[in-house]
């Protein structure tokens, strides 16, 4: 699950991962704007490896 918060009243949205990014709270009906991602997940596991330029 994903989970943000509603900076406007403070609700905690979860939603199903893969499913985008609420368009209004459902509790006060602020847009998306105010809406913001709590959990980013672990950085581990999606770092891109080999990140520098290529050598030549």
């Amino acid at each position: 699950m994903k989970r943000f918060q509603c900076t406007n009243c403070g609700q905690i949205i979860e939603v199903p991962r893969g499913t985008p990014k609420p368009v209004k709270c459902p509790k006060c009906g602020a847009s998306a704007m105010m809406i913001h991602r709590l959990n980013k997940g672990s950085p581990r596991g999606r770092r891109r490896r080999g990140g520098g330029p290529p050598e030549q």
